[in-house]
């Protein structure tokens, strides 16, 4: 499944929006927050149409998934948006991740959990908000919506880090290592949390690629929330995205500005993944060959870490 939706689901009481254009969203909140009596209304109007004096406008299918036979619910829906309580204890098993890689269906999970099994992103976690000045109209906005992909920074302040630790440990760990010069490698984004722990008396940016951190940001904000650590978190959607931002290849913006047209969940199961695979073809017959594990000598002359710095936010170049 491809493309971005617009979700709007009303009755008299209460009118909800919210757009999806990833495979997994994530919706946040703590109790009486309005997360379940959105799951009611789309269950409501599944059952019952029009005449349960609900209004469902979405190009796509909707559809809610229960605890009751919920495999093979799952497995005879497609090109479908399907939405999940976090009553559903299914959510966190290693079997619901199998079938969500792989899948053409969109997910709406509502959780106040982080599902570390899922690859999420963190610009797919969105929180309930009043948009206008009762509460009936209510939208799902970003929960970690930071200018430039940075987190936890002074808006007014440039970033003079003592250490830079990567969550990559393979080529953008060896490209980052060119530019800053003090680099470390957490060797994958489970252990980031550690890290940070680890070096939290140092001046800190860490990089992680957010198109698949969603799991880890949580705690990680928590953490650096209640702790007096001078940390900054950039998450670009991944390496690979930077370089194809970088105008070292000559990628379609389209790729770059409408990935959700082109990420099909039934093939990534994340827009890492695509990305990825996108910068290998794109590469193949260039000077410029990607490979993840080991960066190309190429990447590190002069004028291309010049073009990669330069995607880079300029608070951190």
């Amino acid at each position: 499944m491809v493309g971005k939706y617009d979700i709007e689901i009303y009755n008299n009481k209460v009118h909800y929006f919210l757009e999806v254009n990833r495979n997994i969203t994530i919706l946040k909140g703590n109790s009486a927050t309005g997360k379940t009596e959105l799951i009611r209304l789309v269950s409501e109007y599944e059952a019952n149409g029009a005449s349960s004096g609900i209004s469902l406008k979405c190009e796509k299918k909707c559809s809610v998934l229960t605890n009751v036979a919920w495999e093979l619910r799952l497995s005879a829906l497609s090109q479908t948006i399907v939405f999940i309580d976090e009553t559903a204890d299914f959510i966190k098993t290693k079997r619901f991740a199998e079938l969500v890689r792989g899948s053409d269906n969109y997910f709406v999970i509502v959780t106040r959990d982080d599902l570390s099994q899922l690859p999420y992103s963190v610009d797919e976690i969105y929180g309930l908000v009043n948009v206008s000045s009762t509460s009936k109209y209510k939208a799902y906005k970003k929960v970690y919506n930071e200018m430039y992909r940075l987190y936890n920074l002074n808006p007014i302040q440039n970033v003079n880090p003592e250490l830079v630790i990567t969550e990559d440990s393979n080529s953008g760990y060896q490209c980052f290592s060119h530019i800053f010069d003090k680099c470390i490698s957490s060797n994958g984004k489970s252990n980031i949390y550690e890290s940070i722990r680890e070096h939290k008396d140092k001046k800190l940016l860490v990089i992680v690629d957010g198109a698949a951190f969603g799991p880890e940001i949580g705690k990680i904000m928590g953490y650096l929330s209640l702790n007096e650590c001078k940390c900054v978190i950039y998450a670009p959607e991944s390496f690979e995205y930077i370089i194809l931002k970088s105008e070292l290849l000559d990628v379609p913006n389209e790729i770059i500005n409408q990935t959700y047209n082109y990420a099909d969940s039934k093939e990534f199961a994340s827009w890492e993944e695509y990305y990825n695979k996108y910068l290998i073809n794109l590469s193949q017959q260039t000077i410029y060959k990607y490979s993840k594990t080991q960066l190309n000598k190429n990447y590190l002359g002069k004028k291309a870490l010049e073009k990669i710095k330069h995607v880079l936010p300029e608070q951190i170049q």
